[in-house]
Parts: structure tokens; sequence; C-alpha cells
């Protein structure tokens, strides 16, 4: 069966919450076989949803993922900002909740075993994969209004070096938002290659 993976963005004050849904599904490209991510669900929660919310609606949804796949979907969560009492509070309710933690450079790391599992990613690393994958036309987005707004996040989206040397990236700009990026940039961050190829979804996710 085909690989699911959820990338989930917690919002604070001023950003909205943003969930990813991504399947990984294996496709000739070139005569050659590769990994492409079919993005099956995008949301941006409410600004303001309450961290209990949040795990509700996380929770709805990877029941709905485990319906129709029928196996559990891992979830990459950003913790940098938020913090273990968060992740604590979304693996109440969800399995498979993997803390992610935002670092310079551009390196993916991953540290502990089975459900101790973290993740260091390197903004660089993140980046450079999105512009890989979506320049080579193997990220494909759904006709919705999020995806929409995705688009126009990664037009937003800057890289900027200060003084010291050191790179930053988001959107910068007041009235900006980064978290669907974040979000998607979490659910394809690795590649697995589907056990079964060819599975698809039977029914959007609502």
């Amino acid at each position: 069966m085909s690989t699911v993976a959820i990338g989930i963005d917690i919002g604070q004050k001023r950003d909205p919450t943003a969930i990813c849904v991504a399947e990984t599904q294996e496709r000739a490209q070139d005569k050659k076989p590769s990994l492409h991510f079919q993005i099956r669900y995008l949301e941006r929660l409410p600004l303001g949803t309450p961290y209990p919310g949040i795990a509700d609606r996380l929770a709805k949804i990877v029941s709905e993922v485990e319906n129709l796949k029928g196996s559990h979907p891992e979830v990459y969560v950003d913790a940098t900002g938020v913090g273990a009492p968060v992740v604590d509070l979304l693996e109440e309710q969800v399995h498979s909740v993997i803390p992610v933690f935002f670092t310079h450079g551009d390196r993916r790391i991953e540290e502990g075993r089975r459900r101790k599992r973290q993740i260091k990613l390197g903004k660089a690393f993140l980046v450079s994969r999105l512009q890989a994958l979506l320049q080579t036309g193997r990220i494909h987005l759904p006709k919705t209004s999020e995806s929409q707004a995705l688009a126009k996040e990664l037009l937003d989206y800057e890289i900027r070096v200060d003084e010291n040397a050191n790179d930053r990236y988001g959107a910068f700009r007041v009235g900006t938002h980064d978290d669907l990026v974040t979000a998607l940039g979490l659910a394809i961050q690795k590649d697995e290659r589907p056990r079964v190829s060819g599975i698809r979804f039977v029914r959007a996710l609502q």
C-alpha cells in the first residue's frame, strides 16, 4: 500500500494552524521510477483555535486516513516553538506523532526509535527539497482554495541572511504567512517507497 504522511504547523498568536496530508506514489518519469507526492488534503484552521481543538481536528483527519488506507500515517509536527506539552497533548489522541525541531543548515537528522523518535530538520534542507520537488513536477496539488493560498505563500517565501551570515527562511512581510508551506514541507520531508504502488484514496478527506 502507498505511504501517507501528515505535516502540521501549529499556529500561535498571529499564525493559524495548517495541516497537510501527502500520499507518496511511485510513478514513471523519464522512463525511470521516481517518487511523487500527491497532496490529498490541505487545511488552515481558524486563527486562535485552542490546542485541544487542534488535537481533536488532527485526530479526525488521522482517523479518516486510517479508514481509507488501513494503516497509521506518520504525523510530523513542528515542535520548535510550541514545545513538549503541546506534542504530548497531540500524542494523547494520535498515533505516530513525531516532533520536528527546525535548525540551521541543510541536514535532516532522525534520533531515537519508535515512539521516542524526533527529527532535527535544517530549514535549508526543507527549502531546497521543496524547490527540487516543485521544479521537477513531483508535488501534485489539488484544485482548492487552500492550494491557491499555498501557491501565494510560496511566492511570499524569502531567504534572508543577517550581518552574522545566519540564514532565515519564511514570510517576513506584514500580513503574510508560511504555515501551509511549513506543513507541506513537513509532510514531504522523507522519501519512502510505497510497499505496493497504485492504491489510491477512494474519496476526498473532509
